[in-house]
């Protein structure tokens, strides 16, 4: 085997074009993992492994909002190619593929946080601006809001529940084949004849590339509640937000 810098990738074969390609994990990740190979390559052989159905895992319940938390090259880099990538979905499909165009808010006490923001992605995202106080004290209720930076942009919010079954259709299509099994080592899909194996297993991750201390959740708690009246999305200090879906 050969192991790269990441332990959640891995080549099997390195003697030859890789003709067939194992991914662990149906999540938004795997998916789009295997979407992208299959773009790069439309011949090659690409089969998912998941452990369990997609309404069971944390794909199902998320919705993510663009931003990028750091400016270094690589981050811009990708991150202006997943907005371009987006805004063609939300261009070309509408809201059928998961993609919605959303405007909203970030709150911050601490102004160098939102500079830091400006720097990594203003000039990618659509119509960002920092509030004036008169914006601020007119639209938000918080006791400290006087104290506070507010900036406003329009970017790409996808839903797991839409996004993630439009594209499993999608790879359906171009003949990816989808197993449901458990995976218990990297070396047991290298045994099978795998040229290159992708591991996107989640949580379940570091287990399978042998460092299980090294993946743990940093989130709290997800709750899903009906309120059709909030339009924009909302976050303060990073750490709480609300994604209207």
């Amino acid at each position: 085997l050969l192991y790269l810098e990441s332990p959640f990738l891995v080549i099997l074969n390195a003697n030859a074009s890789p003709k067939r390609i194992a991914v662990i994990g149906e999540g938004v990740i795997g998916l789009s993992t295997a979407f992208a190979i299959k773009e790069h390559d439309p011949d090659v052989e690409v089969t998912i492994f998941h452990d369990r159905p997609f309404n069971s895992i944390l794909s199902k319940g998320i919705a993510g909002l663009f931003r990028l938390d750091k400016s270094t090259p690589i981050y811009r880099l990708y991150g202006n190619a997943t907005f371009v990538r987006l805004a063609e979905l939300w261009r070309t499909l509408g809201g059928l593929s998961g993609v919605q165009l959303l405007s909203g808010h970030i709150v911050s006490e601490d102004k160098n946080l939102l500079l830091d923001q400006e720097k990594a992605y203003a000039d990618i995202v659509y119509n960002f601006r920092f509030l004036n106080d008169d914006e601020k004290m007119s639209q938000f209720a918080s006791n400290n809001i006087e104290d506070s930076s507010v900036i406003h942009y329009t970017a790409f919010t996808s839903e797991g529940a839409k996004y993630c079954p439009w594209m499993k259709q999608q790879l359906l299509e171009r003949n990816v084949t989808f197993v449901l099994r458990k995976i218990d080592s990297l070396d047991e899909l290298g045994d099978e004849g795998y040229d290159v194996v992708v591991n996107c297993a989640g949580l379940d991750g570091g287990r399978l590339a042998g460092v299980p201390d090294d993946t743990f959740p940093i989130r709290g708690i997800l709750l899903k509640v009906d309120a059709p009246w909030q339009k924009h999305f909302l976050f303060k200090n990073f750490t709480t937000f609300t994604i209207p879906t």
